[in-house]
């Protein structure tokens, strides 16, 4: 098992493993009791982007940094990633390298009894050798040294929901552009295809003619977040687009105050796409009592299996009261991004302090704002940028200057350095009693916001 590239055998025979090396991950695992400054507790942050600041910044804004007992370290491949100034030490380097990846986290956690939490962010790693440093070395890869494989890995994660009987949406495994025929042929165009490894939509297409089918192949196993020539073709269901809604479940595994490990769910988080990537996503969701109770039903239920420490984010399909789970991530997840002014603790803050060890009460999941929708909308690079040019400026004072009149809300700049056709580069936020209405200035606040980026030469 090379780097991030399991063969479809070796997929079969982690998920048989792995209720008893959940056992076995979860007997090393213990509460803890207390933050000491003069012994620090520390987060790694492997890959620091938005999801990777929002954990990062609650180190200082949730517990007061080294100062309150909690050392901050951030990875990322590239200067001027949105959690490195945040973050009490970084590192910039190939994190697909197992040997520098190991050499690193040794670097800042040298004794993995001390204590400790790593988290990986992105998929573009060495997941196979985070799995060994926690399987074999005992460092605290979160929410469990073999979720990243079964979690970054679609064809992995399948596989597990028909071991748990989960509904879902007719798929098939190719490794070639035939195989993708034939799995076209078999459920219709529509259909979905995206690479094994992938986040945040990089490398998916929604297929609807034959000559786009010819293509999407390439342009999934071209954009993988991982190594390999396969794929995931997952049946697209028309009623999706015209009477039902996507969902985020997120399940938090945490120590309760008698310290045993139990699971919370936050409230499911809407989203909608255009496309294949995500766009936007508000909080609370407008799907029924029944749909919201299988949505929990099926997340628990994955993060029960999985165990360990940490958040568990379930994409799921919602059409009435029917339910198709459709991926899961063992992180926080970019349709969360929403909690961070909807939640009491959002999912970066709940990533950090569970998988950290700390206690969590169920009143730090709950909605904090009564009575309205929270909408978030992406802030996009434009699509006329044909290569990566560096951010020459962001406008700040426009912005608010010329916020929408009437509309209450907020926006969020990551500071990225670079960018290239449609990278998120922020977030916008509304708030309204009608989610028509919210969705509507979250809508024109991000793209005030997009005219307030400027960009410069290319890189």
């Amino acid at each position: 098992m090379p780097g991030n590239g399991m063969s479809k055998e070796e997929r079969f025979e982690l998920i048989d493993t792995i209720p008893s090396l959940r056992r076995e991950w979860e007997g090393r695992l213990a509460p803890l009791e207390a933050l000491n400054p003069r012994r620090p507790a520390t987060f790694i942050s492997v890959g620091g982007g938005e999801l990777g600041d929002l954990a990062v910044t609650a180190v200082k804004r949730n517990y007061g940094g080294i100062g309150g007992g909690i050392k901050a370290v951030a990875f990322d491949k590239y200067q001027g990633f949105p959690a490195q100034d945040a973050a009490e030490v970084s590192e910039c380097f190939n994190m697909m390298d197992g040997d520098l990846l190991e050499e690193r986290i040794r670097r800042h956690v040298p004794d993995p009894s001390e204590p400790h939490a790593i988290y990986l962010e992105v998929e573009r790693i060495d997941t196979y050798r985070a799995y060994r440093m926690g399987i074999e070395k005992g460092y605290r890869i979160m929410s469990t040294p073999f979720g990243p494989l079964v979690c970054m890995d679609r064809h992995a994660t399948k596989i597990m929901f028909d071991k748990l009987d989960l509904e879902m949406t007719r798929w098939r495994h190719a490794a070639s552009g035939k195989e993708v025929d034939d799995a076209a042929s078999e459920f219709g165009l529509p259909v979905i295809v995206k690479p094994v490894m992938t986040s945040s939509g990089h490398g998916t297409s929604i297929v609807k003619t034959k000559e786009e089918l010819a293509k999407c192949y390439e342009h999934a196993v071209e954009h993988a977040r991982g190594i390999g020539n396969e794929v995931i073709v997952e049946e697209y269901i028309p009623e999706l687009k015209t009477t039902g809604t996507e969902i985020t479940q997120i399940v938090v595994r945490h120590f309760n105050a008698d310290g045993k490990i139990i699971n919370s769910t936050l409230p499911p988080i809407e989203h909608k796409r255009p496309g294949a990537t995500y766009h936007e996503s508000w909080l609370p969701s407008t799907i029924s009592k029944g749909a919201e109770a299988k949505c929990r039903e099926g997340a628990v239920k994955i993060a029960d299996f999985m165990g360990g420490l940490g958040i568990y984010a379930v994409e799921q399909f919602v059409i009435g009261d029917r339910v198709y789970n459709n991926e899961v991530a063992n992180r926080p997840h970019d349709t969360g991004l929403v909690t961070r002014w909807m939640l009491n603790m959002d999912e970066g803050a709940l990533q950090l302090t569970s998988t950290i060890g700390l206690q969590i009460s169920q009143s730090s999941i709950k909605i904090a704002r009564g009575g309205v929708f929270g909408v978030a909308h992406v802030v996009l690079a434009p699509d006329s940028i044909t290569d990566e040019v560096e951010v020459a400026g962001w406008n700040a004072s426009r912005l608010n200057a010329m916020m929408p009149e009437g509309a209450t809300g907020d926006a969020w700049y990551f500071g990225k350095p670079t960018a290239y056709a449609g990278r998120r580069m922020g977030m916008a936020i509304a708030f309204d009693k009608d989610l028509a209405v919210a969705r509507t200035q979250a809508g024109a606040i991000a793209h005030l916001a997009e005219g307030c980026i400027s960009y410069g030469r290319r890189v």
